[in-house]
């Protein structure tokens, strides 16, 4: 089944269609969220079977947020899992830092952290291939540049460039909607 039929499906509330994605997509998004919850952060298994429920129940009650244009279904719903862990992982501190790397730190208070998350998706899928494909497996894969290089065949050279450019276009988007960059 394509994206689109499954976005169709979910626009139409066809229960069997979340059903199906879920069986899809549960063990990826799993593998995600408890990436970044962990037991060492007090974190249990039902923490983190709680945020799968909540990423599905959320692409349920809101399924026009995804838009197969701008990327797959499965790369929407891992960064929707990525990003609704870090929120919950860092739920008790005031400030929340999101670090692209080491060189971009954005600090928001807990308020503006708790933005969102389709509004940073949607500043990502606004960057132009192969840029945007590059900060996706980048920041969200975490892939290293020299695995991007393996599995696109880019040159590293062109990695460097469009994680360089990628990263200076999000920090504009960025400043443009009141935030910092540190």
């Amino acid at each position: 089944m394509t994206d689109e039929e499954y976005l169709i499906g979910l626009l139409n509330r066809d229960e069997e269609i979340l059903s199906e994605l879920m069986d899809t997509y549960m063990k990826l998004l799993w593998a995600v969220g408890s990436k970044y919850l962990n037991h060492q952060q007090g974190v249990t298994i039902q923490d983190i079977e709680e945020l799968v429920s909540d990423v599905f129940i959320r692409l349920w009650k809101n399924p026009k947020g995804f838009n197969p244009s701008k990327g797959s279904l499965k790369t929407y719903l891992c960064m929707m899992t990525r990003s609704m862990a870090l929120n919950k992982m860092k739920q008790t501190s005031k400030d929340v830092t999101v670090e692209l790397d080491d060189s971009i730190k954005a600090t928001l208070t807990k308020e503006e952290s708790s933005m969102d998350w389709q509004s940073f998706y949607q500043a990502v899928m606004t960057l132009e291939e192969p840029t945007r494909e590059i900060i996706i497996k980048r920041y969200f894969y975490e892939m290293k540049p020299k695995e991007i290089q393996e599995k696109t065949g880019y040159d590293s050279k062109l990695i460097d460039n469009k994680l360089y450019q990628g990263k200076k276009k999000l920090q504009k988007q960025f400043r443009e909607l009141g935030g910092e960059i540190g």
